[in-house]
């Protein structure tokens, strides 16, 4: 199958909550799994920039319809995540145990966005654990 194929038939079978959860585990896995691997981290902390530089320009897209308060939250939260995975690409001795929880709180709103979806309930405007201090 080709990726083209691949990729609508998966958008066709998957919502975009799915699709966001998806890509932060594989991000959160790639960023777990580079260790001392100079290559790895890179490519980890690249996959991490693109993924937030992707919700960033959903974010702030004229047809978002998320909450303007929640919207201006998660572009800090991108603009943050961006600008920590330059920093560590430049520094191999940085953690990147911050990306990987930040990712995780996002995993975790995401997942409680699914579950009360499937129980019939309406999405909650939940904030990622992240971002909760700030509000």
């Amino acid at each position: 199958m080709s990726v083209a194929r691949y990729t609508t038939a998966m958008t066709a079978t998957q919502g975009p909550r799915e699709i966001e959860l998806r890509a932060f585990r594989t991000v959160n896995a790639m960023l777990a799994g580079a260790g001392d691997d100079v290559t790895a981290r890179t490519k980890a902390l690249a996959k991490n920039y693109e993924l937030w530089s992707l919700l960033l320009a959903d974010l702030v897209h004229p047809d978002n319809g998320l909450p303007r308060d929640l919207k201006a939250r998660l572009v800090s939260l991108a603009l943050w995540s961006r600008e920590e995975s330059d920093r560590a690409i430049g520094d191999a001795a940085r953690s990147l145990e911050p990306l990987r929880a930040v990712n995780r709180d996002m995993i975790e709103a995401l997942e409680a966005q699914a579950k009360a979806a499937s129980a019939g309930k309406p999405p909650a405007q939940e904030r990622p654990a992240s971002l909760a201090a700030t509000a």
